[in-house]
């Protein structure tokens, strides 16, 4: 049957048919849940390890390496095996109930018990024998339990959110669908930090149940309560899951995604040394790739010396995890509003304009980071007198803001203008340039990052005492990135006409998280 056009207002807050609703929203209520666990899950994690005995912010680059490339290959085997034993959505119930019940035996027996579990000995064994610089990995194999939960929190995002639901959302959506669906859809992943934070604080500060007083301390009371929250919040997206699969009718949505999925291009997958050499044929690629490396790397580098700085100046564990919460909950709200104003920025000031804001925004920051962080004797009484604030104090907070901003950055400007970059080009440098730029993106730039990290913590001793070396990094990094967006800026206007600058940007929003 043929569908009504939409009216003006409807195709940008709704551009559902009535006969697709009852489909949209309960994906939307799904991913929803599953939002909101990751934001709950992203905050415990962090305040886990940075608080953890002998532990702190050098430990980070270690575990990204040696904790989330190994666990990132074990739970993609473990996903692919059941794949092939048992149906899509047993698949799903089995994976989702792997994670909640290791999250409640990691609250109420890991934990607890984490004296006992821990290798203190091994630990102190090995600190004694080997150089200052490897305290992130002793930190590691000291505290495993503590380990185990960042790297199975973080898979949180990988396995549920991207590989299950993306994965199933894909699969039973059509082409002409998902352009008027995933831009919905991707406003609510960005709306659900912001409820997730908000019950983080909630549960966190201001609610105690009693059958939990028996905890040792109050953040081991925190801990199980949220803990609940996630399990709880889990099983309900397992119901919603439940529902979708007995209330939709999945085999005409099949068919709808057989038929227009079928004209959907394959990415082509290239090898590194075919992924640079294509890459560097041309400087729009090429100030592309620049783009794409520059947020990995310097969100990974800045990510190290914030964390440093929390653990200087929160010593209790649940002041940590509220002031992180209210950085998600920020998050949330920025990228939201970054999201639905893109299209207008585009339209009225260019490309360039929002393409910039993520680095410009990141450099900023990063000036009044460094500035307190290197000068903080010099600079102590001028904190006091303007802000009311200790110089360590400053630091966190321009630290935090960096980190919020360049975050809701990345989830509303930056991915939606790096997509709109490649509109203009032909159909193969478009194909295996992002397939190229993805890839490298990923691949060099997180696990770059955290190499240079650790060599420079293991030859330096410290984070602190690496901490010049990676501010020059970062003013390099951002520099080239800021030059790279000027450059395409250039020549995105040069080979678009006006109305192709303006008519994709609306469904290009759309298409970025597909």
């Amino acid at each position: 049957m043929p569908q009504k056009s939409f009216g003006f207002l409807r195709s940008v807050f709704w551009p559902i048919h009535r006969s697709e609703s009852k489909k949209v929203v309960s994906m939307l209520v799904l991913l929803f849940l599953l939002c909101i666990c990751y934001s709950i899950l992203r905050t415990l994690k962090d305040t886990v390890i940075l608080t953890a005995k002998e532990s702190g912010a050098e430990a980070i680059p270690f575990l990204k390496v040696w904790g989330m490339l190994p666990g990132a290959f074990l739970m993609t085997w473990f996903y692919t095996r059941l794949s092939r034993w048992f149906s899509r959505d047993k698949v799903f119930y089995i994976m989702v109930s792997f994670f909640l019940s290791y999250f409640l035996l990691f609250a109420f027996v890991l934990y607890p018990n984490n004296e006992r579990l821990h290798f203190h000995q091994l630990g102190d064994w090995l600190t004694t024998y080997l150089p200052g610089g490897f305290k992130g990995m002793i930190a590691l194999v000291r505290n495993w339990t503590f380990t185990s939960f960042y790297v199975i929190s973080e898979l949180w995002a990988v396995m549920v959110l991207t590989v299950l639901y993306w994965g199933y959302i894909n699969e039973i959506s059509g082409v002409s669908q998902a352009k008027r669906t995933y831009g919905i859809l991707n406003i609510g992943s960005n709306v659900a930090p912001i409820l997730g934070g908000g019950l983080g604080l909630l549960f966190s500060q201001h609610i105690s149940f009693g059958f939990f007083e028996g905890a040792a301390d109050a953040w081991g009371q925190t801990l199980k309560q949220l803990i609940c929250l996630v399990t709880i919040l889990g099983c309900s997206a397992i119901g919603v899951f439940y529902w979708i699969q007995r209330s939709i009718n999945q085999e005409e949505d099949a068919k709808v995604a057989d038929n227009q999925g079928s004209c959907k291009p394959q990415k082509e997958r290239l090898s590194m040394r075919e992924s640079i050499r294509y890459i560097s044929k041309s400087p729009y690629l090429l100030c592309l790739a620049i783009v794409v490396l520059g947020y990995n790397i310097s969100i990974n580098l800045t990510d190290v010396l914030w964390k440093e700085q929390l653990k200087r100046f929160f010593t209790d564990p649940n002041e940590m995890l509220a002031h992180m919460n209210q950085i998600t909950m920020g998050i949330g709200v920025f990228a939201t509003i970054g999201g639905l104003f893109f299209a207008f920025m585009v339209h009225r000031w260019g490309w360039t304009f929002p393409a910039i804001l993520t680095p410009v925004i990141m450099l900023v920051l990063a000036i009044g980071f460094f500035s307190f962080l290197f000068f903080e004797n010099i600079l102590s009484s001028l904190a006091v007198s303007f802000f009311g604030l200790s110089s360590l104090a400053c630091t966190v907070y321009f630290g935090s803001m960096q980190n919020c901003l360049s975050k809701a950055g990345k989830y509303s400007v930056f991915d939606a203008s790096k997509e709109l970059a490649f509109l203009p080009l032909d159909a193969e440098a478009r194909l295996k340039g992002k397939a190229a730029i993805d890839g490298l993106g990923a691949g060099i730039g997180k696990s770059g990052a955290s190499l240079t990290y650790q060599g420079f913590i293991i030859i330096m001793g410290s984070v602190a005492l690496s901490t010049p070396y990676v501010a020059m990094i970062l003013v390099l990094v951002l520099s080239a990135w800021i030059y790279s967006v000027v450059f395409i800026g250039k020549q995105f206007k040069q080979i678009s006409s006006p109305e192709q600058e303006f008519v994709p940007v609306v469904s290009n929003v759309v298409e970025t998280t597909v």
